[in-house]
This record gives C-alpha cells, structure tokens and sequence, in this order.
C-alpha cells in the first residue's frame, strides 16, 4: 500500500478577496515525482507556497498525517524543502555558505555547523556538479550557476519532501536535463517531489505524474498520457495541439498549430529528412497539407504520418509508379503552392522533379547546390535548372517570408 505524504482538501487562497487556489483535493504519496504544469498565473507557485506553510489558506493541509498547522516553521522544515523561482541574495557569500544554510533546520540555537554539516554539503554540491564552485561568490555567478547552486542548498536540508519552483529557470539545456534526471533519482530513492514545470515536454520525459491548473483549479492528475491530450491543453493554453507518441523516443510529444490557414493547400516534394521542419511549420501555421512520393520508413515519411498529412506513399526501394506519379501530379496540380525542398535526387525519385513541372505556384528550397546533391548523371541538373525559371528559389530560413 502506497504511503500517503502530503493530503490536501478543500484548499483555497485568497489575496485582496480575489480567489488564487479553489477549493484543491489532492493526495501525494511517498516516492512520487510530480509535475504541476498550466500557464502562467494559474496557481502553481501558490500551490507549492501554500505546501509549504508560506501561504495561510482555508481548507486543509496534512503533511506526513500532521496538521500543517499544528506545526512550527522548524518541523516543517525539517519535512518539506522549497526552492523558489526567485531567490534575491545582495551579498557576495560562496556558494558553499549559501548551500550549508540549508542545514539551519538541524541545527539546534546557537549551533555551529560541523564538519559533518560541510560533509553533508560537499556530497551534494558533488551530486549536482557545483562543488567546483564552492568558493565562488554567487553574486559572480550565471544564472545557470546561481539556480544549481539553490538546488543544492534544497538538497542538503535532507527532506523526505521537496518542492521546487520553476527549478530550470536560466538553466541551458544540458543542465535542464540534469536538474529532472537528479529530481527522478531521488524519487526512485523514495524522496517526493513536486516541481513546477513550463515545459511540458520534460514534464512528460521525466514525471510520474501531472497535475494540470487552470485559474486555481486542478483540471486533470494522472500519468503524463492521460493529461496531456489535445483537449486538456486546449482547456488551459488556449491552443490547438496535436499529441502522439514520439516514434523515435517512445514519449508524448505535441504539435501546436493555427487553424487559420486551411483554406491553402500545400504540397511539400521531400524525402530523407529534408522536408521535416518545413512540414513542422506549414502544420504549425495551419495550412492543409500534401506530400509525396515518399517510401515507407523515410523520416519525411514518419513525420508527416504523424500529423496525419496526405501522403502518396512507396514501398521501400522500389522505383515510383506510373500510377503513384499520376497521384503525384494530381496533388500538386490542387495545390496552391508547392515546396521542392534541398533534398538528394536518384533514379528512384527523379519523377517528383519532374512531377513539380505541374505546379501552379513553386517554391524551391536550395541550401546546397543541386550538383552536390545529383545522383542521376546530369539528369536531374537539367529539369532543376528548368524549374528554378519560373520558381521562388530561396534558403529554408527565408520560408517564413513567403509562406
């Protein structure tokens, strides 16, 4: 039987009378890693605030079965740890200074810190590669340094609980990542965790579980497949998405697109990954899309599947059919633009060059020269040069000024 750690009901926060959080049920158990997501302003700073003890609210809060407000500043302390998004330190103390204070809750009055207390710091400043920095004065640091270092500080109050704030805020990815890989450790150690999250990717790649807020309330809570659909992130961004599995990481992943472009269609001529951003964008920006001829198994292919684009479709290593051709020049012919990307040209593709003859509007992406990427003798160089006559030739970072 799970171990319940944190039981909330009927907590709501109120400041000036207006209603922050309203009317929260929830229960945390032991061992858990939990992402709060939701934009910003919906109550996930003042939820963890209000765990914490910071914030006084109506309703209640049980913390290990103990009435948070039965207890002291030092016992909560010694329960919950909270790292804040926005922690202002004006002096120039090292970074070894900043992280023993969080050892003060174990310290008894006038306690000194020990060399066991250094001892604790340093291990944790090693686990999260900052011991380096020990000496350094945090007013010198980079953000990225600074929110490391306060991560430290949160782990060496050796809670069972720990809550954290934004904790990847001014991180670069690299240590975006290390910051929720070490959070899943310690969750797999048995520590609970609750993060305020903004990416919902990461929220999705490394938690448990998500609990999604919208102006105080809790709309969803469950696993990262149950809460982020399309229509959850619709009722709380505001947005259009499209959830799948990603086919290469096996994790939830998501599209955001506009709906106002669908009266234009777009045929997009690809393969081996050179049409995938393009795709990307055109499906962000709403357009209603077509591509083709592509093989089964081609990255272009796998993409556009996944957003469920139109594609004209080849068996793996096959020449292209007089039927698919036919299909080809069809889509292109209905379409209202047609985007020849910088992709390689063979035997088995060359009729997609040839099939762009039919566009009635083409956009041709050239980041590198068409000789460096002809493997048909000359062949294809000739209908290329023909097409870019009467085409937009452009690199792939100018697509957005056309389209």
């Amino acid at each position: 039987m799970k171990e319940k750690v944190i039981e909330i009901r009927n907590l709501s926060f109120y400041i000036n009378e207006k209603e922050i959080l309203k009317n929260i049920i929830l229960d945390v158990y032991k061992g858990e890693f939990i992402g709060l997501i939701g934009p910003n302003g919906s109550g996930k700073t003042t939820l963890l605030k209000s765990i914490n003890g910071i914030n006084k609210c109506r309703g209640t809060i049980k913390i290990e079965q103990h009435d948070i407000n039965q207890l002291t500043d030092r016992e909560i302390a010694l329960k919950i740890a909270l790292m804040n998004q926005n922690t202002i330190i004006g002096f120039p103390f090292p970074a070894e200074e900043i992280v023993l204070m969080g050892r003060y809750p174990h310290l008894k009055k006038m306690q000194r810190i020990s060399k066991k207390d250094r001892d604790i710091a340093n291990k944790y400043m090693k686990f999260t590669n900052t011991f380096i920095l020990k000496d350094k004065p945090i007013t010198n640091m980079s953000g990225g340094e600074r929110q490391r270092v306060l991560f430290s500080k949160v782990l060496v109050q050796e809670t069972e609980i720990i809550l954290l704030d934004e904790p990847t805020a001014s991180l670069d990815i690299t240590h975006e990542e290390q910051i929720f890989k070490y959070s899943k450790e310690m969750s797999k150690n048995g520590k609970t965790v609750i993060a305020a999250v903004h990416d919902l990717r990461i929220a999705a790649k490394y938690c448990d579980r998500l609990i999604l807020i919208k102006d105080g309330r809790i709309i969803s809570d469950g696993i990262p497949e149950e809460v982020l659909t399309s229509e959850n992130i619709k009722i709380a961004y505001d947005v259009e998405a499209f959830v799948y599995e990603n086919p290469f990481t096996s994790l939830i992943d998501f599209y955001t697109y506009e709906r106002k472009n669908l009266d234009k269609n777009i045929h997009v001529i690809c393969g081996g990954g050179s049409g995938s951003q393009i795709i990307h964008y055109l499906f962000e920006k709403g357009y209603r899309l077509s591509c083709g001829v592509l093989q089964y198994g081609d990255t272009d292919f796998i993409n556009s599947e996944i957003m469920g684009i139109d594609i004209i479709k080849c068996r793996p290593f096959n020449d292209i059919s007089e039927e698919l051709i036919r299909k080809n020049i069809e889509s292109i012919r209905k379409s209202d633009l047609t985007i020849l990307t910088n992709m390689f040209i063979g035997k088995q593709n060359i009729s997609n060059l040839i099939a762009a003859r039919y566009s009635n509007d083409l956009i041709i992406i050239e980041d590198t020269p068409i000789e460096n990427r002809d493997f048909t003798g000359g062949e294809a160089l000739d209908i290329y040069n023909e097409l870019k006559k009467n085409a937009k030739v452009i690199k792939s970072k100018e697509l957005q000024k056309f389209v």
